[in-house]
């Protein structure tokens, strides 16, 4: 079609230049103006052909590139995955995003500038203008990052495409990361300040790669990427320290040299953060790991809620442990301490696992005669339970299809600015707000939450919050944070409507779907955590009998690891 329309257009330029002469071919001098001219669109015309040639070669990679990934889809599909299924991967994930990303802006392109826009190549640019951009594609880089660094994936196994969670349970990927993509994921984590999970990533594909003629270059590349970042590495090592609320390091320098000058300039304050760090990240006896406390530092806490996530084996509190704490006082019951109310667990003593119940309850109302609540207890002090079976399949596709329309992306307090409505990696997911009144189902779940802790959760109560419905992507997560302090702000950034309500008393959440991996609910400070499970509800008291918050109840989203998380909350002031 293209090169009948270059011939079309050559004729009705020769004709029209013919059309309006007179008595050319008697004038060499005309002849020759025209000669030049004709030489001039033939120019043009060559200049438009490559034009059009290079258009039609990028499309022709973006279609083989299609048609590859379509041909491994319909593999997949053999297998009764669904859309989610395969999306869920998150290396699945990440290349979706770089094809729509980085391969279909030349399409895009391309397309805009042709010379004979069609219905179709409209209608692809309609579908395709909220596609995601540069940012989404970082995002979702890091995520894979964030990943391997929380539950300590196999980096030569995620590479291939494999996300490898034990020796029975591994979830593959359509393709694995080429040279490029882990190129692309290392300096994006270094970007962000992530160093240790990098130099994996980039050290293994310099190991990997084929030394082709289209490879060499990526090979010289990322072993230059590599002097950079373990340069970089080791300058922050000696200056920083190994952790901090904003970096990671490995405990030792990659240069020979470097490690015998920093054992001799290694200070006792930096003896001591890199004891504290081999403490909590390692333990060779197996013998546990401490909870977080109010004096933990913002890094401790993470390290704690990473290895809640990963279900590490924790510490107990036993007579033997306590022997060599002094301030502690030991009961069959729990830990105490003067200072804290209660003392920092993980795995519950015998006497306190013993003391939590499984349960039907229905005294809280008639209507659960019939149907009996199914009452799960993790934790005493605070309380936390959970209601299994507590929301039908049907029901909770309801609360999804009223949130999926009107998702943003999630916002958290920040303690710096004092104020809400911040974004940043501490919380990734999209959520939006569902009111009572906007489905006769909501009602029904708002009455039955009433009825079954024992506060009036209806629209009608100015203290109820609306449905807080999230959905978590690629590693989607929420570092530990409390619930309550609304009223912990000063008395000029709290409105005098939040003045009127109060504080959170109690957070109701309710799991919208299964995760096939990751996405726990886990309590840094009582060393619960609670997998996902749809129709199941999760609920605690923010406050304790005074009003003042329960700092136990901090608590954080473990990043998804494979599948889509999505939850409703409640929160009852």
């Amino acid at each position: 079609m293209n090169c009948i329309f270059v011939s079309r257009l050559l004729i009705l330029l020769l004709i029209g230049g013919m059309a309006f002469a007179s008595d050319t071919y008697s004038s060499v001098a005309e002849l020759e103006q025209l000669y030049f001219k004709e030489q001039q669109v033939g120019q043009r015309l060559e200049s438009l052909l490559d034009l059009i040639m290079k258009q039609t070669t990028a499309i022709d990679q973006y279609v083989k590139l299609t048609f590859v990934y379509l041909t491994e889809l319909r593999e997949i599909r053999s297998a009764k995955l669904d859309s989610i299924g395969v999306i869920s991967n998150p290396i699945n994930a990440f290349h979706m995003m770089r094809r729509l990303t980085i391969v279909w802006q030349e399409v895009k392109t391309t397309l805009e500038t042709h010379v004979s826009v069609t219905d179709i190549v409209q209608d692809v640019l309609n579908i395709t203008k909220n596609f995601p951009n540069d940012e989404d594609l970082s995002g979702a880089a890091f995520s894979l990052v964030q990943l391997q660094g929380a539950y300590r994936l196999n980096v030569s196994q995620l590479a291939s495409g494999t996300v490898q969670i034990s020796d029975s349970i591994s979830f593959p990927s359509v393709k694995g990361l080429n040279a490029r993509d882990c190129l692309f994921i290392g300096k994006h984590a270094f970007n962000n300040f992530t160093i240790r999970p990098l130099i994996g990533f980039l050290l293994l594909r310099k190991l990997r790669v084929p030394k082709t003629i289209n490879q060499q270059a990526i090979v010289k590349l990322i072993h230059f990427c590599l002097l950079q970042f373990e340069w970089y590495h080791d300058d922050v090592l000696e200056k920083k320290g190994p952790i901090g609320d904003k970096w990671r390091t490995n405990l030792e320098p990659f240069e020979r040299r470097a490690k015998s000058l920093r054992k001799a300039r290694r200070s006792l304050e930096q003896q001591q953060q890199i004891q504290r760090m081999r403490d909590i990240t390692h333990n060779p006896l197996d013998t546990g790991y401490r909870l977080a406390t109010n004096k933990s530092t913002e890094w401790e806490e993470l390290e704690v809620f990473f290895r809640l996530c990963r279900e590490e084996k924790s510490l107990v509190c036993t007579s033997q442990y306590l022997s060599t704490q002094p301030a502690l006082i030991h009961d069959q019951l729990i830990c105490t301490v003067e200072v804290e109310r209660i003392f920092p667990f993980l795995l519950k003593p015998t006497g306190l696992k013993s003391r939590l119940k499984c349960r039907q309850i229905s005294h809280t109302h008639s209507f659960f005669i019939l149907r009996p609540l199914k009452l799960e207890e993790h934790s005493l002090v605070p309380y936390i339970a959970v209601f299994h079976d507590f929301m039908s399949d049907a029901e909770t596709e309801i609360f999804k299809s009223l949130a999926v329309e009107r998702l943003e992306r999630s916002a958290h307090g920040s303690k710096r600015s004092g104020q809400g409505g911040v974004t940043s990696d501490k919380r990734t997911s999209k959520q939006s707000w569902v009111e009572d009144g906007s489905h006769h189902v909501v009602d029904k779940i708002s009455k039955r939450i009433s009825d079954s802790v024992g506060l009036n959760s209806q629209p009608s109560n100015v203290g109820s919050e609306h449905y807080q419905v999230a959905n978590y992507g690629i590693g989607g997560r929420y570092t530990p944070h409390t619930d309550y302090g609304v009223l912990s702000k000063s008395r000029g950034e709290t409105s005098e409507f939040d003045l009127f309500r109060g504080d959170r008393i109690l957070t109701f959440m309710t799991y919208l779907d299964d995760v096939e991996a990751g996405g726990a609910t886990v309590f840094t400070h009582v060393g619960v955590a609670i997998k996902p499970k749809k129709g199941m509800s999760v609920f605690w008291w923010n406050l304790m009998s005074d009003s003042t918050g329960d700092t136990l109840t901090r608590h954080g989203g473990c990043p998804v690891l494979h599948g889509s998380k999505w939850s409703k909350s409640l929160h009852n002031s």
